[in-house]
């Protein structure tokens, strides 16, 4: 009996080797390789090398070497047949069997004609319709990287894909299987990519298996790829890992985007431990896939609506998936930004600070199902508390279980504090607006007084906290000359301090609260009246400080004692307002 090469293949993908040989003999790590003590023969020093991105072994003392089921036979004692079915319904694989050699072939035909067709695809995108490549231009795909991803175009002038393969004397029912013409109404074979950019699918064995295809203009459907097949299978494959896989490893993290362009784009950028699913949700195979590779996996996708109901998906998905060190985490891209948009509109630098502050997994589930939520209604507060309920409950590991119920309330009752604080912290809404009101009377003031204006300055800075533009316009003011008049200061602004100065600090307002502020006013007086006016606003700020305090010790412990304290210093800040 014969097995389909590409189930073998799938089989290996899907399960390290390393954690079948570390079930008989200890790993050991030595930089990206993995090595341990022979399992086929005594030895005390590690000189067994394995390989998991191509599923082998090789042993330099005695020279056993083989793969997966090698290991099955050999260590497990299975025979041929029940180690590929053993690892089949391990790795989740339906077996293809045959009981001949002829399948085997036809998938070698077919692999060929998938390799003929991408380089048709690439000689078409620099053939006399130069559209498909005009629009990599305009992306800012450099030639290497079009070569690196084997890029195309799905559009011949002279002739079809389909004749060109006749032409090359493949059969109609091996170009059919392949998936790289179909039928149509008629019955007649036809292209099933029509002016399409083309974006070659490759396995982890560097074989071409599908293609992505993408239209160049608005019509619909934008994406299309080729239907599955016994070795095409998109919940199985992530776009791009046979390039990234092993700069992943290296450096300990993978980006998975949403589609083929994010993926170039950032290649392009140099940033290439990326991948990207096939045009479907993220799936649990590509999350098992792509922790072969990474423990924390990063997910990016588009900050539109769908980008973010798509990550959520995700991070839903993965939770019955966890084991202890295997987790995902989350880059938040600003509203409606996709990664390439992202970085023709902001520096690079830019770009790797985002990449450097990913959301940890329970967070980002916390963050977006609480939004929304109303945290004045009990019946929303119930339902949304047994909603984490339901979530946690679908995480199969009993420690990971006990520790993200633990951080999920936590991030629920820190929540629910800060909502009670902010209920009873109006009082210093109510009194920042005439505050700052007096804060803008003594800049007026140094505005209208030259002579006393560096003393006036003097008492601002040592005093309060100043807004940025409050602080510039202070350090101008500070820097000219005590004959300057208001005009000549007002010129000498810039435009965006000029125009704060005119609607908020040299208005009528200002004068009739604070006469001292004003112009014609005693400038002895003036100074007088600031001074008491800065030890009196500076016990309101004391209260301030005070009411604060009291409000965090009453988020913690509601008592009557603690809210009687609140209500005594709310009444002492009234008293202040009603006496100023």
């Amino acid at each position: 009996m014969a097995f389909n090469k590409f189930d073998l293949e799938n089989i290996k993908s899907k399960i390290p080797i390393s954690g079948e040989i570390e079930k008989k003999t200890k790993l050991i790590k030595k930089g990206k390789d993995i090595w341990c003590c022979c399992p086929f023969h005594n030895e005390k020093t590690p000189s067994c090398k394995i390989n998991d991105d191509i599923g082998t072994f090789y042993c330099f003392g005695c020279g056993a070497k083989g793969d997966i089921f090698t290991i099955y036979q050999e260590l497990f004692n299975y025979n041929f047949l029940d180690a590929v079915k053993e690892l089949a319904l391990k790795a989740g694989v339906k077996l293809n069997l045959e009981n001949n050699y002829i399948n085997e072939d036809k998938n070698n035909k077919i692999l060929e004609i998938l390799e003929v067709s991408t380089k048709w695809f690439q000689n078409n995108l620099h053939d006399a319709d130069k559209q498909c490549l005009t629009y990599l231009k305009t992306r800012k795909i450099s030639d290497n990287t079009i070569q690196a991803f084997r890029l195309g175009y799905s559009y011949n002038s002279k002739t079809s894909l389909y004749n060109y393969l006749k032409s090359l004397s493949f059969q109609d029912d091996e170009i059919l299987k392949s998936n790289i013409v179909k039928k149509d109404k008629n019955n007649r074979p036809k292209d099933f990519f029509y002016k399409r950019l083309i974006f070659p699918i490759i396995n982890l064995q560097g074989m071409v298996v599908g293609f992505g295809g993408r239209v160049l203009d608005n019509t619909n459907p934008k994406y299309i790829n080729s239907p599955e097949s016994a070795f095409f299978k998109k919940r199985n494959m992530l776009f791009n890992l046979n390039l990234s896989k092993s700069l992943a490893r290296q450096k300990k993290n993978l980006l998975i985007c949403e589609g083929y362009m994010d993926v170039i784009s950032l290649y392009e950028k140099n940033i290439r431990s990326v991948v990207a699913p096939l045009g479907t949700s993220f799936t649990e195979d590509q999350l098992k896939l792509s922790w072969r590779y990474v423990d924390k996996p990063t997910i990016m996708f588009d900050g539109d609506d769908a980008g973010k109901r798509a990550s959520y998906r995700a991070a839903v998905m993965s939770l019955p998936y966890l084991i202890p060190n295997k987790s995902i985490q989350f880059i938040n891209l600003p509203n409606n930004t996709d990664p390439d948009s992202f970085l023709i509109n902001n520096q690079k630098n830019e770009f790797i600070d985002l990449l450097k502050k990913p959301t940890p997994l329970i967070n980002f589930i916390f963050d977006t199902s609480s939004y929304g939520i109303s945290l004045n209604n009990a019946d929303q507060k119930i339902s949304y508390d047994k909603y984490l309920d339901d979530l946690i409950e679908t995480i199969r590991d009993s420690k990971i279980k006990f520790f993200y119920k633990k951080e999920i309330k936590t991030l629920f009752f820190e929540r629910l504090r800060n909502y009670s604080k902010k209920s009873f912290s109006n009082i210093k809404t109510q009194i920042s607006p005439l505050m700052k009101k007096q804060i803008h009377s003594f800049i007026a003031s140094a505005f209208n007084h030259p002579k006393i204006r560096k003393d006036i300055i003097e008492l601002i800075f040592e005093n309060f906290e100043l807004e940025t533009i409050e602080n510039e316009i202070l350090h101008f003011l500070n820097s000219q000359n005590v004959n300057h008049n208001t005009s000549k200061l007002l010129i000498s602004l810039d435009p965006k301090a000029q125009k704060f100065v005119e609607s908020s600090i040299l208005i009528d307002k200002i004068y009739q609260l604070f006469p001292y502020s004003r112009p014609n006013y005693d400038e002895n007086q003036t100074i007088i009246e600031i001074q008491e006016s800065v030890k009196n606003l500076n016990t309101r700020l004391s209260n301030l400080k005070k009411i604060n305090k009291s409000l965090d010790t009453f988020g913690k412990e509601k008592t009557s004692l603690n809210w009687e304290e609140l209500q005594r210093i709310n009444r002492e800040l009234d008293k202040d307002y009603i006496d100023n």
